[in-house]
């Protein structure tokens, strides 16, 4: 049997400029999927009537459903309702109930409703409206050819909530859907071209599991959806694909679907007992934001220090002047030193680990020996018994500042994640060197 397929369409001239990001495509591509449904693609339309009028007729021509956000505003430039009145050449009528509801929002608020918001109940003739529970526009749900389409605002609050009452329950177990199982995978410190090469014999076009690779900011996914005659068979197909991928990366996988690699670090330090210092220079504290983001990670946190400037690397932190003038602060030599201070002045119960962050993070104040996308980072860690050792990494990225920052951030987190697991470090530009706090 044939999969059924929908049709994503979003409407706003804020969204076809890039003066907001489209958020609900992505969430409506995924609630589609998971429920059995193939998405044979997106379009983002201008607030252009003849526009949107084209896109719904051809998506209408393509897929069983169409489902579009935006354009049921109040004002002149929502034209949505418009568009697909003229798509199913038909004329709008007011919806009587639909006057009442948006009263009665309006009552909730305290406040009159404008004599605009009535175009708001105007609806296709042959069409019906969806309730809207969180908002004053009524959604719209309509057949077009032989599609059925949905019609939502744009709001995210409000399409999700309709969505989920109405639309959810006509897609799911629609004949031809199948159990999917959706997974990703995230790694940290591997390219997306190694890690796509050794998963080639995964990728292939409408493959059960269909596996692809996606980077944001040097954290790689490796996705999957998986897809069975009901919930059992997929999940076995999603698990058989992660054992071997696993078997291939499983030092570097972190985390599976929403886990961060800060959630996997503070998860570590907890299990161990330990406690964790940091010291950026370059990153401005990104490191620090990204751990206290984890609830529970007080336990474990103790402090983060930003030093920027030498000055406040050799008097907060107690890096030893001589080794900023003979090194340089972007250097393994005072990342090291960063870090090993940090510890050598702690006085905590059991293990404690540290790391450190130096770095170009541009546009200005590269060199030709340490351009800009140069980061140190240094962990360092401290037993009990007064032994230590500190792990150094050179980091290099091409990337604007804040992805620079963001980039090493994560790097400094993934080597603190190998260090306290014992495991190696893809980059060749690792060295561990041991000291005593003595």
């Amino acid at each position: 049997m044939r999969q059924p397929t929908a049709y994503l369409i979003s409407c706003g001239d804020e969204l076809l400029f890039g003066h907001t990001i489209d958020t609900n495509s992505a969430w409506l591509a995924e609630q589609c999927t998971l429920l059995g449904w193939r998405i044979l693609g997106h379009r983002t339309i201008g607030d252009v009537t003849p526009d949107i009028v084209s896109a719904f007729s051809e998506a209408a021509s393509k897929a069983d459903v169409v489902i579009v956000t935006g354009g049921l505003g109040p004002t002149e430039d929502d034209r949505t309702r418009n568009a697909l009145a003229q798509a199913m050449g038909v004329g709008l009528r007011e919806d009587p109930e639909a006057i009442k509801e948006i009263e009665a929002r309006f009552r909730s608020f305290k406040r009159p409703m404008a004599a605009v918001n009535r175009i708001q109940a105007m609806i296709p003739e042959g069409a019906e409206r969806i309730v809207n529970p969180n908002g004053t526009a009524p959604g719209i749900q309509g057949t077009l050819g032989s599609a059925r389409v949905f019609c939502m605002p744009g709001v995210p609050k409000e399409m999700r909530a309709m969505f989920d009452q109405t639309i959810r329950p006509v897609l799911q177990g629609a004949p031809g859907t199948s159990a999917t199982v959706m997974r990703r995978l995230h790694m940290c410190g591997r390219g997306e071209s190694d890690i796509g090469h050794a998963l080639t014999h995964l990728m292939g076009e409408r493959s059960n599991p269909e596996v692809g690779t996606q980077v944001a900011e040097s954290i790689i996914t490796v996705r999957m959806y998986a897809n069975g005659e009901d919930i059992v068979e997929a999940t076995r197909v999603a698990d058989s694909a992660e054992q071997e991928i696993r078997s291939v990366f499983g030092e570097d996988i972190f985390g599976v679907d929403g886990e961060t690699l800060a959630m996997a670090v503070a998860k570590l330090l907890k299990e161990r007992g330990a406690k964790l210092m940091t010291a950026e220079s370059c990153t401005g504290g990104m490191v620090a934001s990204m751990l206290v983001d984890v609830p529970g990670v007080s336990e474990s946190f103790v402090e983060g220090i930003v030093a920027y400037a030498n000055e406040t690397k050799i008097r907060r932190l107690g890096v030893d002047a001589r080794i900023l003038a003979e090194h340089g602060a972007v250097s393994r030599e005072t990342a090291a030193a960063m870090a090993e201070t940090l510890l050598k002045r702690g006085e905590f119960p059991g293990p404690m680990y540290a790391v450190s962050t130096t770095g170009v993070a541009g546009p200005d104040g590269g060199t030709p020996e340490k351009p800009v996308g140069t980061v140190w980072i240094a962990c360092s860690y401290l037993a009990p018994d007064g032994s230590g050792v500190t792990r150094t990494m050179l980091y290099s990225t091409l990337a604007d500042r804040h992805g620079i920052r963001l980039r090493a951030a994560n790097a400094a987190l993934d080597l603190l994640r190998r260090t306290i697991l014992g495991y190696a470090s893809p980059s060749h530009e690792v060295r561990d060197d041991h000291w005593h706090k003595d």
